[in-house]
């Protein structure tokens, strides 16, 4: 018997040093990254100006994105890159006619979908942008989607997860 617990004594340890070590291979060097991207697709198609399934507005035209990354910190800190965020037919024609752009962190939770959006931040007439903010994350916060949007909410390029 007394060699039984030692062994299952053995194999809880073992679980729970691979467990802390798994938790620890997920973190950024500060030890708290929490979601990242390295690329968005825009709203096009059947997104433009309806609402999807995190209850956020596409934008009313479709639009194109050159690249874009970033991530968010389990602190709440968001960090998002865009460039060439552009509107690319009539009447826009290659520009971004919005000068602000916020980020939109999107979570599932337990009790539904909770959004929660940065400060805006000053995007150039090229679609170029550098959101650098803290927002307070839902707990229990599961797949994340960042949203580059306007001040009033619609948006206009999404995360894709990275594999």
């Amino acid at each position: 018997m007394r060699v039984w617990r030692k062994s299952i004594l053995g194999m809880v340890g073992a679980m729970s040093l691979a467990a802390a070590g798994t938790l620890t291979a997920g973190a950024d060097a500060g030890g708290n990254q929490f979601f990242e991207f390295d690329s968005m697709t825009p709203v096009t198609g059947s997104a433009v100006g309806t609402v999807n399934d995190r209850g956020i507005t596409g934008g009313g035209l479709p639009w194109v994105i050159t690249s874009a990354h970033g991530w968010v910190h389990s602190d709440g800190h968001v960090d998002v890159n865009v460039k060439g965020l552009i509107i690319v037919v009539p009447p826009v024609n290659g520009h971004n006619p919005v000068p602000f752009f916020k980020a939109t962190v999107s979570c599932i939770t337990p009790t539904g979908v909770k959004n929660v959006s940065t400060g805006k931040f000053e995007a150039s007439s090229t679609g170029d942008a550098e959101i650098n903010d803290t927002v307070t994350l839902p707990a229990n916060c599961s797949k994340p989607i960042v949203f580059v949007a306007s001040p009033g909410g619609a948006w206009f390029a999404m995360s894709n997860p990275d594999d």
